[in-house]
């Protein structure tokens, strides 16, 4: 009986196919970073020139004035506590409610379910003026807690959907036996659930993060010039008057603002990978 489709070796010729296109993936994903990253080391003649520009006097110039001539740092460290801040607020919301609507099904639960992700189905401009009025009425603008509530309240619904299905894939019984073994029903969630999803965790957590630190529209009403993360500070580098768009500088900014993403992605790899396909745990 002839081996499945999916088993079978590849023949040399597809090999090298399959190779191709993968190569042709990688340069074609990793193009826009590359030249992200060629453009923050070119001076500002090779960066303006008419025609690419590939072999160049490196300098840095650009980091330079980003680094230690602006406020830039200032608000990357806002950005920083606003995403860590939101994250852990999130996972842990998230993931008790996740595990409530999993473990212990009502009649309603149903609707609870829908009505949770309804609220992430609504576009953050509609609401986005009564917030405005009510941070400037309690004396709430240009407040980190402000963009911190903010980034929590749009994250939990669609958090809470993703961690509830890698919940419901794991097995109730082996908690039902660790409670049986004296545990409670949290000691049992956090000893026995939790690390069957922690890759689903590790990627919802992430998803979390990439959102946050990219969000514009609520950072840029909300922030001024004490609480205003990257996503908004990146307009310093944008046209004014004279000056023109500086882009040395902005690309050195979009390459410290996508670091850390890059980094915990690097380093969470195998388990983000996993969070993928995590499935149920057969007996």
């Amino acid at each position: 009986m002839s081996a499945p489709p999916s088993t079978r070796p590849l023949h040399p010729g597809q090999r090298v196919a399959v190779g191709g296109i993968l190569v042709l993936m990688t340069l074609f994903a990793g193009f826009p970073l590359l030249w992200v990253l060629l453009t923050s080391l070119k001076p500002n003649n090779a960066i303006l020139s008419k025609d690419p520009i590939f072999l160049f006097q490196p300098t840095l110039e650009h980091w330079e004035r980003v680094l230690f001539t602006s406020d830039f740092l200032k608000f990357y460290l806002n950005s920083l506590i606003i995403a860590a801040a939101t994250v852990t607020i999130v996972m842990v919301v998230a993931t008790l409610a996740a595990y409530a609507l999993a473990r212990y099904p009502m009649r309603a639960s149903k609707d609870i379910s829908f009505f949770i992700i309804s609220q992430r189905m609504m576009p953050p401009v509609a609401v986005v003026l009564p917030i405005f009025l009510i941070a400037s009425n309690i004396g709430m603008l240009d407040r980190l807690e402000t963009l911190i509530a903010i980034n929590v309240a749009f994250n939990i619904p669609l958090s809470i959907w993703m961690i509830r299905g890698f919940i419901e894939g794991t097995s109730r019984e082996i908690e039902e036996a660790a409670v049986m073994d004296g545990a409670s029903w949290l000691g049992a969630f956090w000893r026995v659930t939790v690390p069957q999803i922690w890759p689903g965790l590790l990627s919802t957590a992430l998803f979390v993060y990439i959102y946050t630190v990219n969000e514009f529209l609520f950072a840029s009403i909300l922030s001024g010039t004490n609480a205003r993360p990257v996503s908004a500070a990146v307009a310093l580098f944008l046209p004014t008057g004279v000056r023109g768009t500086l882009f040395g500088e902005a690309a050195v900014a979009a390459i410290l603002i996508m670091l850390p993403g890059i980094i915990f992605a690097a380093l969470m790899q195998r388990h983000l990978v996993a969070g993928v396909s995590l499935g149920a745990v057969k007996g």
